[in-house]
């Protein structure tokens, strides 16, 4: 029998064929250029923008709405004196620097809370175009600086000496 014959052999011949026609397409999309996905499209959200509602009275106006470059007037001359009992206030919530000594450049110690309460202990020194009072905390005897009176309220009942 003559080898082209044999199906044995064309079988043969037809898997190494195949084998290299396989090879040749993974090759083929082995080595082709990538692309690059296409973006997506963008969606874009609008949102509307909150408008003002009618209202029938003026609006009030907050401790914020005021300018804060301009401080509140100065209390009357004598009301605060050595062994008064004061409360910050007027601050809109900021509260008052405490400094070590009186003056706007003086190293900031603490901030006095908005109504907290404070014993006069020294003062009143007039420096940078303010009067500046020496405190102590009536709650916190560590708590004591310079501040200046423009923040300061008077209260009616004294509480018991603290110093520092």
């Amino acid at each position: 029998m003559k080898p082209w014959r044999d199906p044995l052999i064309w079988l043969a011949a037809i898997f190494i064929a195949g084998g290299f026609l396989g090879g040749a397409v993974l090759i083929a999309r082995l080595t082709r250029p990538v692309h690059a996905p296409r973006p997506l499209p963008a969606v874009l959200t609008v949102i509307p923008a909150p408008t003002a509602s009618p209202t029938s009275a003026a609006p009030t106006p907050t401790p914020t709405d005021t300018p804060t470059a301009l401080p509140p007037p100065q209390p009357q001359s004598g009301v605060i004196k050595i062994g008064a009992t004061v409360q910050v206030r007027g601050t809109g919530g900021d509260g008052l620097r405490f400094r070590t000594e009186p003056g706007l450049k003086a190293p900031i110690v603490f901030l006095g809370r908005e109504n907290e309460v404070f014993r006069v202990i020294d003062g009143p020194v007039e420096k940078d175009g303010y009067t500046w009072w020496k405190m102590v905390s009536v709650k916190d005897k560590k708590r004591f600086g310079w501040a200046v009176s423009n923040y300061l309220a008077l209260l009616a009942t004294p509480t018991p000496n603290v110093s520092p």
